[in-house]
């Protein structure tokens, strides 16, 4: 069985969608766990629905107290011997966790990952299917710092439940799910990619993932990340050196365009990149060295770059800031 855990608060507009799109899955050995934040009436009447007329489906109705709390009430009430996360407001293709079942055994791995659909209002973005990669550890972490491929979300991946043993989601930090799935990723033995698109993920105009708060979020959950793989995986100091680069520059300019600029967080972020883009690396191209001069040097110029970038993102023209 496939335990699924979706976590339901605000998302009235959405979540129709999303529940439809796990009971129709062509895999039918699955129980979908619900954790709806009390309080949030509309979306609870439509999850109830569903309930009632699905026996597949468990409906926690809880205080919201964070994501990383619901997920842990989720993981707490799941049976199954696998687990993936959809987030509510996104929804899957229909063989998604078929697929991903069948590579985990076919490459006997203990996480599979899949390819996204990036949903933009009016144009949708894809992944570039390819045949399945089997990664170690180490090589699939590589992957995750290099932005070329996937990255520390919960919801695009399939895992055995054995490499979730003594781990739950850490309710004291908001950015949690990155420290978890780097922490799984380094338990793993194998690692499978395929990046056939199967998980469309939206791009909400709402997202408040810019905001100060959440810049500083981010930031922090970063440093936590680079704790861990400067003392789990010393190997990938040169990886990790780059990412933590190219995310201090995506704080910064972040921030800048943010509709409140912290002028203090924008010093400390360019202290940082000043720090970090003076280290020796190899791998810092020639574009993340110019970006990380313009941040020093011209933060202006940078400022009117992220905006015009922003823009083409916002217009669904590009993926990535």
């Amino acid at each position: 069985m496939i335990s699924i855990i979706m976590i339901v608060y605000n998302v009235e507009a959405y979540v129709e969608q999303s529940i439809k799109s796990v009971l129709d899955q062509t895999y039918k050995d699955i129980e979908l766990i619900i954790v709806c934040g009390k309080g949030d009436d509309r979306s609870e009447e439509i999850c109830r629905r569903y309930a009632d007329s699905d026996g597949r489906i468990k409906l926690i109705v809880a205080p919201a107290c964070g994501i990383a709390d619901a997920r842990n009430r989720g993981m707490a009430a799941m049976t199954g011997d696998l687990l993936g996360f959809v987030d509510s407001d996104d929804h899957i293709e229909p063989d998604m966790y078929e697929r991903m079942l069948d590579n985990l055994e076919k490459y006997n791995a203990d996480i599979a990952v899949c390819g996204r659909f990036y949903e933009y209002v009016g144009k949708t973005l894809s992944d570039t299917p390819a045949p399945p990669k089997v990664y170690s550890a180490s090589e699939a972490l590589a992957v995750t710092l290099g932005h070329d491929g996937f990255f520390l979300h919960c919801w695009d991946k399939l895992y055995t439940r054995k490499i979730f043993d003594g781990l739950a989601f850490r309710t004291d930090i908001t950015v949690e799910d990155r420290i978890v799935v780097d922490t799984l990723l380094s338990k793993a033995d194998r690692i499978v990619y395929d990046p056939t698109p199967l998980y469309h993920f939206r791009e909400r105009s709402g997202s408040n993932s810019k905001g100060s708060g959440m810049i500083r979020k981010n930031v922090e959950a970063n440093l936590l990340m680079e704790e861990f793989l400067n003392k789990e995986h010393p190997e990938l100091s040169g990886e990790l050196g780059r990412f933590m680069l190219y995310e201090y520059i995506t704080a910064m300019q972040n921030e800048m365009t943010s509709a409140v600029p912290d002028a203090a967080d924008i010093r400390r972020y360019k202290n940082e990149i000043r720090k970090r883009a003076a280290k020796a690396n190899p791998l810092i191209s020639k574009n993340l060295r110019l970006k990380a001069f313009m941040a020093v040097h011209t933060p202006a110029l940078l400022k009117y770059y992220t905006k015009y970038r922003q823009r083409s993102i916002a217009s669904g023209l590009e993926r990535f800031p």
